[in-house]
This record gives structure tokens, C-alpha cells and sequence, in this order.
């Protein structure tokens, strides 16, 4: 009888072994996201999942807007299924970022990507997910459009958390020592009267400053020629795109070479049709289909700070006729007014507002003087 039960459980060890070892390869095709992975801990008629999985699916329907950078903090609830969607614009050249910090790390927190589609109901495509066990994503924008972001913490969990939603310059500065107000010069504004538009923007500094490699590439041409006088092309990749450096002063690059980010490939100057401007470095990007605007590419930014985290989970609003508003600041569209000793759930705290939910499941931001704090009640 013993052995046979004996027989039994290692048939039984064989199996399970053998079934993640299949899982394991089917994976490696397949490629689950996270989410999908973390959701096989869990029957399928499961209701705790079912709840958690349709609150997901609702929140793709959010319409809360923000703009980067932004951050926000407060505590993932255990009883409610709160997710966090919001929907923004970025520019091709920026490189999003989203990080949420946890206490205690170990705890999942699933963060979705979605590009809007070009059909009449607006719809969202998933173009990508979070890795498994990390809360952090990061995705170079190609394309100039609305997005979609939602966060979701794994279920029955009560925790404090920071979110925080940046983007970043792919590009290094192609300028030494410069910042954003070195650029005096935007793309499509209007030269020779309005005849064509600038195809760059214009970074000024002093006679001399190196102009550096904004990535790794290879030298195309330099020399001097046309408007743009001295000038420098380096190449992005063998189909990347075509970096454009004029009115150098000097060239310190030369035509094949291959050179490294940072690398020194000019100095700023006035040749070409700059001669009546001050020294100044015309910087442009080119696809195969024409320029493109740059300075999204460039651009330095900075991550929102939060001094002090919310813990406010529960409020009461304080006055009739309350603002909701679907972004965290008055220029965002109103959503409702809410009445006075109106009960909110609060999601989390966007600087001086509060990110809260109705009684009625609708979403939005409130001004921190409309609400009291009812978490300690």
C-alpha cells in the first residue's frame, strides 16, 4: 500500500514538474504580460478575480486627463478595486516613463500602455505591459499621438505608494553646457517672410562651444555648402535617422567616422546664411519621409516631487457645488458638482489636488480646500 501510494505522488511530482516545464516553453512564444501570469494564481470563476479584472476593463474607458511631468501618491486599498488610468499626449522623441514606488516591494503592480486608435470611437491598443515583479515602464514615442496609461496594484493588498510619470529626451543635448532656454528658435517658424518654416530649432551660445554626438552613429558628410554654411550629418543607425549640425564655426568630425555618444563634432558659429545672427547652432532631425520637429528629441525635464504622501483614503466634501474636473488643475474640463457632505473615496493627492471616486464610480480631481479628511472617523 505504502509504495504504491509512494508511486502515486512521484507520478503525481512528474506531472507538476513536467506541466511547468511546458508552461515554461510555451511561454517563451506566447510571451505572456504580467498581468496574464499573475491571474493563473486563480481559478477562472474566481470572484475576487472576476472584480478585479472588470474594474480593469472599465478603467480603459477613464477619461482623466493629465500632463507630464506628474506624480501622485496615497495608498492602494485592500476592500476596493481602485485602478489608475490616465490619458495624455506625448511627442515623438520623448521617452515615457513610469515608476511606482511600494511599501513592501515585493507587492505587484501591473502598468499598461495604450496608444489611441484612428477609429471614430477612440478606441486603445495595448503596445506594451510591465515586466513580471517590476513596477516600472519606459517606451520610446515614435509617433506623436494620444496615450493611455492604467495602474493596478494585485488584489487584497493595503499599501502606501508613489507614482510618479515623466518622459525623458532620447537624445543627449547637442550642445555643451546648454539648457532648454538655450533654444531661441522653434520648429515651423516662419523665415524669409513666411516662405517656408524652419525645419529645426536654434540653440545659441558662444562662439566656439562644442556641439556634441546625441548618440552613437556614423559621420554621413561634412563640409560647407548652401545655407547651413559648415555643417556636420550624422547618421542614427544603418535606417535611423539623418542629424543635422550647421552654421558651425569649425568642424571637428570627419565624413565615415564613427563616433560615440558625447563626442565633440563641431563648434558653434554663424557660417552659411547666419552671418548677420549671433552664434548659434541650427539642429534638425530627418526621417526618410522629411524633418522632423527636434526638440521634443532634446528637451531636458524634470520629475515632479512629492514633499509630503497622502494617506487620506476617505473624505467628505466641504462645500455645495464642488469642481470636479477631469485633471489636476483648473483648466481641465468640469465633470460634476458635488454637494456639500458628499462622501468620496480618495485614489491619491496630484500636489494641491485630490485624485477621488463618487459614490457613483465616476473619477476625477478635487481641489484639496474642498475636502476633509475622514480616514481617521
Amino acid at each position: 500500500m505504502k509504495k504504491r501510494i509512494g508511486y502515486i505522488l512521484a507520478v503525481f511530482v512528474l506531472c507538476m514538474v513536467g506541466c511547468k516545464q511546458v508552461q515554461k516553453a510555451a511561454d517563451v512564444i506566447i510571451q505572456p504580460t504580467a498581468r496574464e501570469v499573475y491571474e493563473r494564481n486563480f481559478k477562472k470563476d474566481d470572484s475576487l478575480l472576476l472584480g478585479w479584472k472588470n474594474a480593469f476593463e472599465l478603467a480603459k474607458r477613464d477619461s482623466l486627463q493629465i500632463t507630464l511631468p506628474y506624480s501622485e501618491s496615497g495608498i492602494f486599498s485592500e476592500e476596493n478595486n481602485h485602478v489608475y488610468s490616465y490619458n495624455l499626449q506625448l511627442k515623438e522623441g520623448e521617452k515615457l516613463i513610469v515608476e511606482v514606488e511600494k511599501q513592501p516591494d515585493s507587492a505587484s503592480v501591473f502598468i499598461d500602455f495604450f496608444q489611441m486608435q484612428s477609429d471614430s470611437l477612440k478606441t486603445f491598443k495595448l503596445i506594451k505591459s510591465s515586466e513580471d515583479k517590476q513596477a516600472f515602464l519606459s517606451f520610446e514615442i515614435d509617433k506623436s499621438d494620444f496615450y493611455k496609461i492604467i495602474v493596478q496594484p494585485e488584489m487584497r493588498r493595503s499599501i502606501p505608494f508613489i507614482l510618479k510619470i515623466y518622459s525623458q529626451p532620447m537624445y543627449f543635448f547637442p550642445v555643451s553646457g546648454g539648457t532648454n532656454k538655450s533654444v531661441q528658435s522653434f520648429w515651423a517658424d516662419p523665415r524669409e517672410g513666411g516662405k517656408r518654416s524652419h525645419e529645426g530649432v536654434d540653440i545659441f551660445a558662444d562662439r566656439g562651444t562644442p556641439v556634441v554626438a546625441v548618440a552613437d552613429g556614423r559621420i554621413g558628410y561634412t563640409g560647407e555648402r548652401g545655407l547651413g554654411g559648415k555643417q556636420v550629418w550624422l547618421r542614427d543607425g544603418l535606417f535611423g535617422k539623418s542629424i543635422y549640425y550647421a552654421h558651425l564655426d569649425s568642424i571637428a568630425a570627419t565624413s565615415g567616422e564613427r563616433v560615440k555618444l558625447g563626442d565633440t563634432l563641431g563648434f558653434v558659429g554663424n557660417t552659411g546664411n547666419a552671418k548677420t545672427t549671433q552664434p548659434h547652432l541650427h539642429f534638425g532631425i530627418y526621417r526618410n519621409s522629411g524633418a522632423v520637429n527636434p526638440y521634443p528629441y532634446i528637451k531636458l525635464t524634470e520629475i515632479q516631487q512629492i514633499k509630503d504622501t497622502s494617506k487620506v483614503v476617505v473624505a467628505s466634501v466641504t462645500k455645495n457645488r464642488a469642481e470636479l474636473r477631469k485633471g489636476p488643475a483648473t483648466v481641465f474640463k468640469e465633470l460634476k458638482l458635488l454637494k456639500k457632505n458628499d462622501t468620496v473615496l480618495v485614489l491619491g493627492k496630484n500636489e494641491k489636488w485630490f485624485h477621488i471616486q463618487t459614490k457613483d464610480s465616476l473619477k476625477g480631481y478635487i481641489n484639496q480646500s474642498l475636502l476633509k479628511d475622514l480616514s481617521s472617523n
